[in-house]
């Protein structure tokens, strides 16, 4: 496996162990958007995890390590960003876990 896949792998576990979901996104007609969805139920939900990011819904582009998005990946995010989207980019397990600390 590639080192991004073993990246999102990783990404997957934690997004579950925190009673979240994950889900592979493809966008029709539209190039440099995240390639990841990781939703949180909110509170009181039957899936919910007391230490999950409750009600949250976050775009993930997942780079190799050391990896750089590319320019239109960034215009892309920001426009996401600017209609209100969480979008981040993890090429690391310590951006992971900046981001979703190990439980």
């Amino acid at each position: 496996m590639a080192a991004e896949g073993k990246l999102r792998a990783k990404l997957k576990a934690r997004v579950e162990a925190y009673g979240g979901e994950i889900r592979a996104v493809s966008w029709l007609g539209r190039r440099f958007a995240p390639d990841v969805l990781c939703l949180f139920a909110p509170v009181g939900t039957a899936w919910h995890e007391p230490n999950a990011r409750p009600g949250t819904h976050t775009f993930v582009e997942t780079k190799a390590p050391g990896g750089k998005p590319t320019i239109g990946q960034l215009r892309e995010h920001e426009r996401m960003r600017a209609a209100g989207c969480v979008v981040i980019i993890i090429s690391s397990d310590a951006e992971l876990d900046a981001w979703l600390p190990p439980l």
